[in-house]
Formats: structure tokens, sequence, C-alpha cells
């Protein structure tokens, strides 16, 4: 009975699919010869241009803070080690979530015309958010160590050991986008879906370990970063608290809502059929839950910030810093 639940699963995988001549099983992923049965081919043009501009400029700011925090002296930290593998899992999301659906739903390509290169893009997507699933999670709870001192779970992060984790972070993103079903683009919809709408059996398409992942991550992510926040409020020097209370909430909400949104609607979706307008909703919540890690950097993170501001304007910075050092030795004079 295991493995008749395996071997079906397996044939949806890529790894089936490398395997079998760079072919999709015919038997889930054949498109009908009858071109009326075919998914339809819509062009979504200004969806096409929101998704394929909006990538464009999260990559724009999201590629300098990756570097940022390359070259961060913080990188040493687990933190930042975590933060890194979370960029990289990012910046893979925005090319599939935002770059490749305006492209494709700007001239509305189903899944028929490229199936191998969809369903590739598809297991690119999936790897993508689970591995910022886990990445995200991780760096909650290192944030809830650094903020409470006495959890006996930070020696867990500490030394070479975060090399475990990180690695394990790789495992699982690689595992459910090769050992998984692939999401498929659907033009109609402008968003990703398991099922390839070729008139097969939709339970055929139920992936479950993206379930299950979305419902933990539903859950972990509102308890790790509302303790977070609780946290911050509680330990915060008072002469300070109000602007490190503030950025530490901000940055809960901002990491919070949209993973939350995104997990919860794609989790909904593979077993109800959702509206329209929830579909997008989903997209873009999932869009939002990568693209704005570089805004709470850029907004939020001094170090992430000041580091990206010396490499994009290098000169206007220093005499930025001029400028500030002059008039701070002028007051303390007066």
């Amino acid at each position: 009975m295991v493995l008749d639940k395996i071997i079906p699963d397996f044939n949806l995988t890529l790894t089936n699919m490398v395997l079998n001549g760079l072919e999709l099983d015919p038997n889930y992923y054949g498109c009908p010869e009858e071109i009326h049965k075919r998914p339809p081919s819509v062009p979504r043009p200004y969806w096409g241009m929101w998704f394929l501009g909006s990538g464009i400029v999260m990559l724009m700011l999201y590629i300098p803070c990756f570097f940022a925090i390359v070259t961060s002296p913080l990188l040493k930290s687990p933190a930042y080690k975590t933060m890194l593998v979370l960029a990289i899992y990012d910046i893979s999301s925005i090319f599939i979530h935002s770059i490749s659906t305006g492209i494709l739903g700007f001239f509305g390509v189903p899944f028929c015309d490229y199936p191998r290169l969809i369903a590739t893009l598809g297991g690119v997507a999936l790897g993508s958010w689970m591995g910022c699933c886990i990445a995200s999670m991780t760096l909650a709870v290192i944030r809830i160590c650094d903020l409470s001192m006495q959890m006996n779970i930070k020696k867990c992060f500490a030394g070479n050991k975060i090399y475990f984790f990180l690695f394990s972070f790789f495992v699982y993103g690689v595992g459910a986008g090769i050992l998984t079903k692939p999401v498929i683009f659907t033009p109609t919809h402008m968003s990703w879906f398991f099922d390839p709408m070729v008139g097969k059996n939709p339970e055929f398409y139920v992936n479950l370990p993206h379930t299950y992942n979305n419902i933990i991550m539903a859950i972990c992510t509102i308890v790790f970063y509302g303790f977070l926040s609780y946290l911050a409020f509680r330990t915060a020097d008072p002469n300070a608290q109000r602007s490190s209370s503030r950025k530490i909430l901000l940055q809960s909400f901002f990491f919070c809502i949209f993973h939350t949104i995104a997990s919860v609607l794609y989790a909904y979706m593979q077993f109800i059929a959702a509206p329209p307008f929830l579909i997008l909703v989903s997209q873009i919540a999932w869009q939002i839950s990568s693209g704005s890690v570089c805004i709470v950097y850029l907004t939020l993170n001094k170090t992430i910030r000041t580091s990206v501001m010396k490499m994009v304007c290098p000169k206007s910075y220093l005499y930025g810093r001029r400028i500030s050092i002059m008039l701070s030795m002028n007051s303390n004079s007066t």
C-alpha cells in the first residue's frame, strides 16, 4: 500500500523526468491531442507587466542586500548565515513568482506549449518556497535566542553546529523541488497550481508535503514571530524601547503576515476551488513574502542599509558622513 502511493508520486517528479530522458510521464502530464481540450492560451498583458516589473524592482533591491550580507563581518553569526541562505531562496523565488510569471502571463503561455520548461520552473518554485519557509522559521528561533539569552536551545546554533541547519535547508528545499510534484503555471489565473489542467483526475496532483509544510509554516510563523515581538518589548532598554520595539514589531509583521497568507491560501487551493480574486491575492502574497524581505533589510536593518549605501553611491555616502561628523563636532563645540 505504501509503495502504491510512493511510486505514482515519484512518476510526477522532476527526478523522474530526468531519468526518463527529459520527458514527463504522459499518464499524468500528457496533453490531449484535441486542441480544444488543452489548457487555453489567455494573455494577461497588464498583470504580466505588473509581475515582471515588480520582480525586476525586487531583484534590484535584493541583490545589493545579498552582497551586503555576504561581505558583512556579521556573517560569522548564525543569524546572518541563515539570512544568506534565505536570500538565495528568496532571489530564486522572485525569478519564478515575478519574472517567469510575468513573461508567461504576458504572452498567455499554457502548460502544453512548453511542458518541460514550465514543470522545471515549477520545481524550482516549490523548492525555493519550502526552503524559504524552513530558513525563515529558523531565523525566527535564532532571533528569539538572541533576545532571550537564557534559552538552552541557543547552543544548537553555536559554532559549526549552524552548518548542519544550513545543510538541512539545502536538502529540504532541493528535495522538495525534485522529489515532489511541481507546480504548473496557468495563464488563465496568473498563478501556479499542481494540476496541469490536462483533463486528468485532480487528485493525482495533490502534494501532501507542500500542504504539511504550509500548515506548519503558518502556525510556526505566527507563534515564533509573535513571541519575538513579545520578547522585544519585554527586554528592550527603556531609553530606546520605543524605536527598537517598533523595528522588531515591523520586521515580525512583514515576515509573518505575507508568509502566513500565502501558506494558508495555497494549501486551501489544493483542495477547494478558489475564486479568481483569491487566487491573485495568494499569488501576490507569495510575491511579497520574499520581495518584502529586502525592504525590511533596507529600512530596518542599519548594518545592511549602510553597506548597500556604500556599494550603490559610495561618494555621496562618504560626503554625507563628512557632513554629519562636521555637524556633530560643531554641536559639541558649542
